[in-house]
């Protein structure tokens, strides 16, 4: 088995120390969470901190304004 070292910050590490199972390597905890079942949208917002899920959904709402007075959407009949 080839290794290599890579440098992550700390709180990277305690992110991943987190996610790490009993009997689990942190080898095995990365192709886990990065391989395993694909997420949707909403649980990977899930896991980003309230404040910023803020943020993020007020950014998601002007810009959605905008769009919809530069191109209103079409509701089907």
């Amino acid at each position: 088995m080839v290794t290599k070292t890579i440098n992550i910050r700390e709180s990277a590490y305690n992110a991943l120390k987190a996610q790490k199972r009993e009997g689990e390597s942190y080898s095995d905890v990365i192709l886990r969470v990065t391989e395993g079942e694909k997420k949707s949208v909403c649980d990977f917002l899930q896991t980003i901190d309230p404040d910023v899920r803020g943020e993020i959904a007020s950014s998601v709402k002007a810009a959605k304004k905008d769009l919809d007075r530069v191109k209103p959407r079409k509701v089907p009949l």
